[in-house]
């Protein structure tokens, strides 16, 4: 007889675990509290828009984004079958080749494409480049580039035991810098991760900014991807269709209520619809607001680690990105990727969509009452700040009010003479969606798709996937996983995760799902000289210089890159040993080794 497992959850998290127990020979039953499955990742229709054939007008929480370094969530998507009888989903996502700044105070935006990077510091002289293109002080960019440096370079103990405790603005001293590149320092976290700078921890915020720089400086067309349709069309439904084939049982719309505990593991999950059920092991994959509801005491007495965490307030572990789509009468692709607008006061992304959906025909054609021919989706990541042209909060306002001030910040960025005069208009605007996770109902507004936003010391307050509970496993992006950013490809890394303790857990043979960990621009060598650094109670090498001097020692790596090459410097340090390497730089720089 089958191990049964069921999940409770159908977002990312909980589709993954059932994807890997399914094909391992479980018996997977998954029950999902929306009338839908997908969570945060699934689309959102506009109920009643569509006529003559035609689908609804296309929603989402957000829009879809992809970076190089979500490998669990595009593997996965390479074994999920495409649902038009050839390929597979992963064939469904389209390459962004360029993306651009746009800043709302000037009303200009610039517009640029990747280029190919080869050794780690060229990937800092690119940004100090970029910086430099946005007409930023030398002053403010050697700061940030010194500190970027500081903790590529900072070995792994240090980055939890010291970086962990700061936030990223501290760790960046952010208050050295000038008005405007703080504004920066705000907004690019916020509007590329969700992260806040002043909240997110330094250990977190700083590895996915060295993610998401290393892909950038990747030549090729896999660096960013964008899903080449509605996420629930392209992903989310062929993902059902299949788990549904082998097998897996779904239910939506009906919630778990209640994690019932006897004799020291959980006995079954009571359904608010009044059954409980039972099975051999529970994956929880809810969100984190959630999970926090279902840990009662009962469940937190056989785990100290989801005791404390139960007993947490939410509103001080998570944040909001929320999405919005202007739907035009006419295309304007704008740019071929996304446009970032650092200095927006409401931390602005977006992206122009049809140009990326070409593969499902024209966009009229197929969505709407054939009247809308563009559709631009925003991600808003910064709730708690006046708006630029409404002195509210996005908290504070109205949908209508939040739909008015993110349409009036989109064309004081892009009507600029930058691109030659008017690129957006009030003409050309049909209707906007919403997200439908917001509730007006309630004061202030309810948001049930929050994201953790990782606090400084956060690491460790998350659980592990294994709980200490014999047959509890957890499935969702505020597990402690490699990934370490509550994103679809933290989920998808806490389900596979989740899923290998219950194969060793119950005893299975079968191959463990796969687990991979981040890769980072290559200081090997001078992480391993931190570690020396480290283990002896001396700070890392950049901040003991100081600011000039470490600049002057990012210059001196940077010409030993440029005179031996990648290979060939590791074979020279290699040669000279660390030992020898680190002497001679001391001395070189007059500090000890």
């Amino acid at each position: 007889m089958a191990t049964r497992v069921v999940v409770i959850g159908g977002g990312v998290g909980g589709l993954t675990a059932a994807h890997e127990l399914i094909e391992r020979g479980f018996e997977v039953e998954v029950f999902e509290s929306r009338p839908d499955f997908g969570g945060k990742a699934r689309s959102q229709p506009v109920v009643g828009t569509g006529a003559g054939g035609r689908a609804d007008l296309p929603g989402e929480h957000g829009f879809r984004f992809y970076p190089r370094f979500y490998r669990h969530v595009i593997d996965t998507m390479a074994r999920i079958p495409s649902g038009t009888g050839t390929g597979y989903v992963a064939d469904h996502l389209k390459p962004t080749t360029e993306a651009a700044i746009a800043m709302v105070d000037d009303s200009t935006w610039y517009r640029f494409n990747r280029k190919h990077l080869d050794t780690p510091y060229a990937v800092l002289e690119s940004l100090e480049i970029f910086f430099q293109d946005l007409d930023f002080d030398q002053y403010d960019v050697s700061i940030f580039t010194a500190k970027l440096a500081e903790f590529a370079s900072a070995c792994d103990a240090r980055r939890l035991a010291e970086y962990e405790q700061l936030s990223w603005w501290e760790f960046l001293e952010a208050d050295r810098c000038s008005p405007k590149f703080q504004k920066q320092l705000r907004g690019i976290p916020r509007m590329m991760v969700a992260m806040d700078s002043q909240r997110g921890s330094a250990h977190t915020i700083g590895v996915i900014t060295l993610q998401l720089l290393r892909d950038f400086a990747f030549a090729g067309a896999q660096n960013d991807r964008t899903m080449g349709g509605p996420t629930t069309r392209m992903w989310i439904q062929p993902w059902t269709d299949y788990l549904t084939s082998r097998g897996t049982v779904m239910h939506q719309g009906d919630p778990v209520v209640e994690l019932q505990v006897a004799a020291g593991k959980i006995s079954g999950v009571r359904l608010a619809s009044g059954p409980t059920i039972t099975a051999d092991y529970y994956v929880l994959a809810v969100p984190l607001d959630a999970a926090i509801g279902l840990l009662s005491p009962a469940v937190g007495a056989l785990d100290s680690k989801l005791d404390t965490l139960r007993q947490q307030d939410p509103a001080n572990l998570v944040n909001w990105m929320v999405g919005i789509q202007y739907y035009l009468y006419e295309d304007v692709p704008l740019v071929k990727g996304h446009l970032f607008f650092p200095d927006s006061p409401w931390a602005l992304t977006a992206i122009s969509q049809p140009q990326f959906w070409r593969d499902l025909g024209i966009f009229r054609r197929i969505y709407g009452d054939g009247s809308v021919g563009g559709l631009i989706s925003v991600d808003i990541s910064e709730w708690d700040t006046p708006g630029a042209f409404n002195p509210k909060t996005a908290k504070e306002c109205t949908p209508t009010e939040i739909a008015d001030e993110v349409w009036m910040q989109l064309k004081t960025a892009l009507n600029g003479l930058g691109e030659g005069g008017t690129v957006l208009s009030d003409e050309l605007l049909h209707s906007w969606h919403l997200d439908d996770d917001l509730d007006f109902t309630v004061s202030p507004i309810g948001n049930s798709s929050r994201l953790l936003v990782h606090p400084p010391g956060s690491w460790g307050l998350r659980p592990d996937a294994g709980t200490a509970i014999p047959n509890l496993v957890l499935a969702s992006d505020y597990v402690r996983t490699n990934t370490n950013i509550a994103s679809m490809e933290g989920a998808c890394e806490a389900g596979r995760r989740a899923v290998n303790e219950i194969l060793t857990r119950s005893g299975s043979t079968t191959r463990k799902a796969d687990v991979w960990p981040l890769e980072e621009p290559q200081f090997a060598w001078l992480k391993a000289w931190d570690a020396q650094r480290f283990a002896a109670g001396k700070p890392h090498i950049l901040r003991s210089l100081g600011l000039q001097r470490a600049i002057a020692f990012i210059a001196f790596l940077r010409k030993v890159d440029l005179f031996f090459g990648g290979d060939r410097r590791d074979d020279f340090l290699d040669k000279l040993k660390l030992t020898a390497a680190i002497k001679w730089i001391a001395r070189k720089f007059g500090v000890t080794p």
